[in-house]
Parts: structure tokens; sequence; C-alpha cells
């Protein structure tokens, strides 16, 4: 009789353990077709990857377009003072400490990370800063976009004593709604060990209408510093891969 109890006891763990792995009767099965919620979740996904695809694609177009262009203004500005009738603005702020933080910093600016802004990117070709490479920023916010161009005019990677400095500068194009140059930088501080992340533009409006509409831009300047360090400082904090 115990015999019997136990085979039976082991009989219904097996079917149990078994129906584990036997596929659910299509009436209990549920999929995105059946849901509409996930189905229109995966819906709108499929599109946004669709609308950013076409979205770079059509930068890269553009990107290309300027590469005959010259430059809107003298190269070499923000060496000194800002000439007149340009803005001089600047943003540091300090990342973390430490080599590893320093290497991922330096990273950063090789991905173009700093752009990565979901209302903004950089379209580059692919390739990391270098001089002469044309760099082509879309931005889109408050339903407003822009396509600007601008030209690395400097790299640079320098050691001395007290700092290491990693970045480039850029200088705006013909065709760019400003005339400027910017510099994107990020530097380590060896006797501390702190790193950061520097931002200087020099700037003017470019076109009438850019100077009609000049507190809009200096709105949007000062929204892509803000969160520029922001993505820098969360980036600080996950390796790029």
């Amino acid at each position: 009789m115990r015999r019997g109890v136990a085979a039976y006891g082991r009989r219904t763990r097996v079917r149990a353990a078994a129906s584990r792995f036997r596929p659910r009767s299509r009436s209990r099965q549920t999929t995105h077709r059946d849901d509409p919620v996930r189905r229109a979740a995966i819906d709108h996904d499929v599109r946004l990857l669709h609308l950013r695809a076409v979205a770079v694609s059509q930068a890269e177009v553009i990107r290309a377009s300027v590469a005959g262009e010259r430059f809107s203004y003298a190269p070499g500005i923000l060496g000194g003072e800002a000439p007149p009738g340009m803005s001089d603005e600047r943003l540091d702020v300090v990342l973390g400490r430490g080599e590893d933080v320093w290497c991922r910093a330096r990273r950063a600016l090789d991905h173009w990370a700093q752009f990565d802004l979901g209302w903004a990117a950089a379209a580059t070709g692919g390739s990391p800063p270098t001089e002469g490479l044309d760099v082509l920023v879309r931005a889109n916010r408050f339903g407003i976009e822009i396509h600007v161009a601008s030209r690395i005019i400097e790299t640079h990677d320098i050691s001395d004593s007290d700092f290491d400095r990693y970045g480039f500068t850029y200088g705006t194009l013909a065709s760019h709604v400003e005339c400027g140059e910017e510099l994107f930088e990020v530097w380590r501080d060896r006797t501390t060990g702190a790193v950061g992340y520097t931002i200087h533009a020099m700037a003017a409006p470019g076109r009438w209408y850019s100077r009609l509409a000049q507190p809009l831009v200096d709105h949007f300047r000062a929204m892509f510093r803000r969160d520029s360090a922001a993505v820098m400082a969360a980036i600080v904090g996950d390796l790029l891969t």
C-alpha cells in the first residue's frame, strides 16, 4: 500500500514538472497581437526607430553638402578676448575623480556623447573628432528643428605638470545661423585627481532672423550647456560600450 502511494506521489511530481515545459493552450497564451496596449507601444517604438534612422540619414546628406563651405568668421578667437559683438560663455563642471573617470570622460568625447541629449545629436559620419571634420548638429525642441554645420579647427591631447587636457574646437560654417567658435574639453587636475568637463563658446548672430530671435537662441545655448554637462556627468558612472 505504501509502495503504491509512493509511486503515485512520484508520478504526480513528474507530471507537475513536465507540465512546466508544455506549451500553453492557445486560449491561455497572450501575445502582443492580443494586447492592444502592448501592440500600440511596439508600433510606436518601431515608428520612432524608423524616424530616427531617417533623421540620421538626412543629417548625413546635409553634412555632406557643406563640405565646400568656408568658415563664417576668422578662426582662432577662443585664445583671447571675445571680438566686439560676440558673447563669451563658459561652463565648467567636475565629473568625478580618478583614472577610471578620466578614461571614461575621454572616451565620451570620442563618441560625441555630449551631443546625445534626446533633443539634439551630432552627425559626424561615424568619425571621432579630427581636424577638418565637418559636424552637423541636429536639434529639435519646442517643435523647432534646426541643422547647423561646423568644422573642427583643432584637436588637442595635452599633459603638463598640473593638468591633462583632451578635446577639440570647432567653428561655424557659412550656412550656420550663428558665427563663432566652441571648445569641448575634458580635463584632469593632477594634484587633486579631479576630472571635469568644459564648454567654452564665443558667438554672435549670423543671420538677421537669429538676431531677432536672440533671446530664444540664448535659451537654446544655455539649455544645451546644461543638458550636455548632465549627460557627461551621467556617463561617468556607466561605461560606454
